[in-house]
């Protein structure tokens, strides 16, 4: 409830600008406590703090990056799964790299 009190309010009342992700097109963006985790027809996440500063630029495995999935309930380490082209789901288990690819029979 409080993250996502805090997040209305910092989206509603501050303008962050444009997300500069390069000559990536986004198909994917997703909050994650504090940081706005965008990616798309490339093979990069970008990890973004609310104030559209970039900290992370994290490769991937994939071509293109179609969806992202984040366990946030872990309480240790967030776990980032990534899945894309070709048809393999990227673990991110450190958010700043990858820690294995899996892949996913169709």
């Amino acid at each position: 409830w409080y993250q996502r009190r805090v997040r209305e309010a910092v989206v509603s009342t501050q303008s962050t600008g444009l997300l500069d992700m390069g000559d990536s097109i986004p198909s994917v963006v997703r909050f994650m406590q504090d940081t706005i985790v965008a990616a798309g027809n490339s093979p990069y996440l970008m990890h973004w703090g609310l104030s559209g500063k970039l900290k992370y630029k994290v490769t991937s495995k994939l071509e293109s990056v179609k969806d992202i999935s984040v366990n946030t309930k872990a309480r240790e380490q967030p776990v980032l799964l990534a899945a894309g082209t070709p048809s393999d789901i990227n673990v991110f288990l450190d958010l700043g790299y990858l820690s294995h690819t899996v892949p996913f029979l169709v």
